[in-house]
């Protein structure tokens, strides 16, 4: 402003570009707390993962006739809408668009049934991962533990 109230072209340029630049500054520090809340969500599956690979590899290296029970928690990252798959190859996990991995030790695992592509873990159940030998092999049952 000069001395009579009156508001310059430089004023106006000035504040424009102030403003610019701190929308600009909220922005990306909105993007950054994004991405840490997201890594905080895999790291909470992660967390779940390795606890059930963890519970498997406990199982296999037990024997014959070991048994560990693993409870999953009702919610995940503030969901409840989240899977976790076991399989021969490791543990799969999903939540809010994200996936997880957890390695175990190669080893057949089956459902309570004896079928072999894959167990689903509900969120809130409770699992009983045994060690079960079958046809000179080890076989991992993991079934809904009572």
């Amino acid at each position: 402003m000069d001395s009579e109230g009156v508001v310059t072209a430089d004023a106006v340029t000035w504040l424009f570009f102030t403003l610019l630049l701190a929308s600009v500054m909220v922005s990306i520090a909105g993007a950054r707390l994004e991405g840490v809340y997201s890594d905080e969500r895999l790291l909470e599956m992660r967390i779940l993962l390795e606890d059930v690979a963890e519970a498997v590899n406990l199982a296999t290296a037990g024997g014959p006739g070991h048994e560990v029970v693993v409870e999953l928690p009702e919610r995940l990252n503030h969901t409840d809408d989240y899977s976790v798959l076991v399989n021969s190859s490791g543990v799969y996990g999903w939540a809010d668009g994200q996936r997880a991995f957890s390695t175990i030790y190669p080893v057949v695992v089956a459902d309570g049934y004896g079928r072999t592509p894959g167990v689903y873990l509900e969120p809130g159940g409770r699992y009983s991962i045994r060690n079960t030998p079958r046809n000179n092999r080890t076989v991992i049952m993991v079934s809904e533990a009572s």
